[in-house]
């Protein structure tokens, strides 16, 4: 009976079921409140659910429970509610957002802390401090503790990554636009917040004329909280905190904060206070051999903290590396020691020195070595491409796999865009060193002849043949047979001619029986180059073409194949009606050498009624006299 009530409530569109719900949950017994509590997140009203907000702080703890599992069902009640004109509820909803942790409302906040109303404003400060406290110690935690669930560890980590970034743009925001008593809080959760370089709020101490800039500055020049001791360390790279860093650290006497300390620099751990301000405010470290010296004297986890101190020490990026370079070479550095002084080399602006990197190449870890060749190809610097193609041959596989995919397309595309501008010798040799050095650059050639427009094709296949290359590309040429363009299947059918193997047969074939003649004509000087007897019935077929080109090409293929019948095939060309087919016959002539012949070219030069026959005839006949002049030697003078 129940179960139908709660459906009937749930079906039906009028206000007064929500209110039969919301008095369910709120003087219902446990099961009566569970019941009705799941009618109303199915109905899904903005009446019901804020009345389950107003109601949050009263509900029994199961309760609570369940509407925290659900509160993404309440995210559109808790926008609705955060602007109602019921202060209790507005309360209520702001105090439910931090409760549930929901940093993608942390905009809400932001907005009511404007409010007139003192309790909401008071509501909205109070819960954005308490969301980057959460986040904060989040952050921390996962950090620290060891991988221990990782199923765990990669949710929490996924949970700080989606909330981190509202909180922290909604307090930074806060801080910029907010005037009046709430300044405090705002610059507290602000300090939270600022135990990373990349924070949003670290960068109100580098935004011009920011609300937030001169509090911040201000607080950071006196001695922090515990809570406080990473925005102190890490703001301390600013200019107006830098001066006062001193005077600040030296009178820290919070126990807390100097735990704090302890726990994040070696130097107050080893009672070197003095060297911890001298080094920070000048920015700068110890000389060479103090360095080695403190180096040798300290563990693996040690060290990586003091790589995070080079970096977080204001020194120049040259410097940096050069100490970072010596703690990575240092015996006692492990892969974690490494990786944090990468991650320190890596947190740099665009344009920041890269030699820490360069080292990092050939790291005894592939996977460094990996993280820096992908760094170093993110950066870009002035000489990328030439150090990493040095790197081809010492690197090890997988190095060179990610140094491929990074310049490959590059250095090809390079090469790609000069080809026609370079000297053929030149060129041949800059291919030949590119295939040598990109073992990806056939695949990329290989892609250009299958896609693309029609003059890149054409180009592709002209690279493939001056580098030598059609054996390898045998597949992506076979299938330009298919092209609609000619001009592609021509010179496809002309460029598999260079290559070998018995799979050429099926696409001579093809390319025999292909519906331009300029294709077959192509096809008929691949098989004479195959010299192949088998072929020679079709080439005696095609030597009564009706297309000049590709009779011409079959009698010079007899001719070479030694079939008695080329002869009389020439001369019936020659003395064909078409003009074209005597002009290809004069030029298989000059090709085959049947000067015998020569006395029909002369006819033709005299007689023929085409004028371009005849000129062409002439031309023959003049080539065949400056031979016979060459070849003839000169006579000896008498006495």
């Amino acid at each position: 009976m129940l179960d139908e009530l709660i459906q009937l409530l749930v079906a039906s569109k009028n206000e007064a079921a929500d209110d039969v719900l919301l008095q369910a949950v709120a003087m219902g017994t446990p099961t009566e409140q569970s019941v009705a509590l799941g009618g109303l997140l199915r109905r899904r009203t903005v009446y019901g659910l804020g009345g389950v907000i107003e109601q949050f702080p009263t509900l029994p703890e199961p309760i609570q429970r369940r509407v925290l599992e659900q509160i993404g069902t309440l995210h559109h009640a808790l926008r609705e509610c955060s602007r109602s004109g019921d202060v209790e509820r507005r309360q209520a909803a702001l105090k439910l957002i931090a409760i549930s942790r929901q940093g993608k409302l942390a905009y809400i906040l932001s907005e009511n802390l404007h409010d007139p109303e003192e309790l909401v404003s008071k509501a909205a400060v109070e819960s954005l401090v308490a969301l980057a406290r959460w986040i904060t110690s989040e952050s921390r935690r996962i950090q620290a503790e060891s991988v221990r669930d990782p199923e765990r560890d990669a949710a929490a980590s996924r949970t700080v990554l989606e909330n981190r970034p509202e909180i922290e743009a909604a307090v930074a925001r806060a801080s910029d636009v907010h005037r009046g008593r709430w300044d405090s809080d705002l610059l507290r959760a602000a300090l939270l917040l600022c135990d990373h370089p990349a924070s949003k709020t670290l960068a109100i101490l580098h935004t011009p004329k920011h609300g937030g800039q001169s509090g911040m500055i201000h607080r950071l020049q006196q001695p922090p909280t515990s809570e406080h001791v990473d925005a102190f360390l890490i703001g301390a790279s600013h200019g107006g905190v830098r001066s006062h860093f001193a005077a600040a650290i030296s009178h820290i006497a919070e126990p807390p904060a100097l735990d704090a300390m302890l726990r994040r620099t070696h130097w107050i751990k080893d009672h070197q206070l003095a060297a911890c301000v001298h080094h920070v405010t000048r920015g700068q470290w110890w000389d060479d051999e103090p360095l080695v010296k403190e180096i040798d004297r300290h563990n693996a986890a040690d060290l990586g903290r003091l790589a995070e101190w080079v970096a977080a020490s204001g020194a120049v990026d040259v410097t940096q590396d050069q100490h970072l370079q010596k703690i990575c070479e240092s015996p006692g550095s492990d892969f974690s020691t490494r990786l944090s002084a990468f991650r320190a080399a890596s947190r740099r602006k665009r344009g920041a020195s890269v030699t820490l990197l360069k080292h990092m190449l050939n790291d005894r870890d592939e996977r460094l070595a990996r993280m820096a060749a992908r760094e170093l190809v993110r950066r870009r610097p002035a000489d990328t491409e030439n150090l990493l193609l040095q790197m081809m041959t010492t690197a090890p596989e997988t190095v060179r796999r990610v140094i491929s995919r990074a310049i490959g397309q590059s250095g090809f595309e390079q090469f790609w865009q000069r080809f026609e501008r370079i000297d053929k010798s030149t060129r041949k040799q800059a291919g030949r060193a590119m295939l040598k050095l990109l073992p990806d650059a056939l695949g990329r050639l290989a892609r250009r002849l299958g896609s693309g427009p029609i003059e890149q094709r054409l180009k592709g296949m002209q690279i493939a043949q001056e580098l030598g290359v059609a054996d390898q590309l045998h597949e992506a040429l076979g299938l330009l047979l298919h092209h609609p363009n000619s001009k592609v299947r021509s010179k496809a059918v002309n460029l598999l001619g260079e290559t070998s193997g018995e799979s050429i047969e099926p696409l001579l074939d093809k390319a025999l029986s292909d519906s331009d003649p300029r294709v077959r004509a192509n096809a008929i000087e691949v098989l004479e180059s195959k010299h192949k007897q088998q072929y020679v019935p079709l080439l005696a077929a095609r030597a009564r073409s009706s297309a000049n080109r590709e009779r011409a090409n079959a009698i010079k293929a007899m001719h070479k194949m030694r079939v008695a019948t080329a002869r009389s095939q020439l001369l019936a060309m020659l003395q064909d009606d078409r003009p074209e087919h005597k002009i290809s016959a004069m030029w298989a002539l000059k090709q085959i050498g049947f000067w015998q012949m020569l006395q029909e070219v002369g006819r033709l030069a005299k007689e023929d009624g085409n004028m371009r026959v005849r000129r062409y005839a002439v031309g023959v006949l003049r080539n065949v006299a400056e031979m016979a002049r060459t070849e003839t030697p000169a006579p000896k003078k008498a006495g």
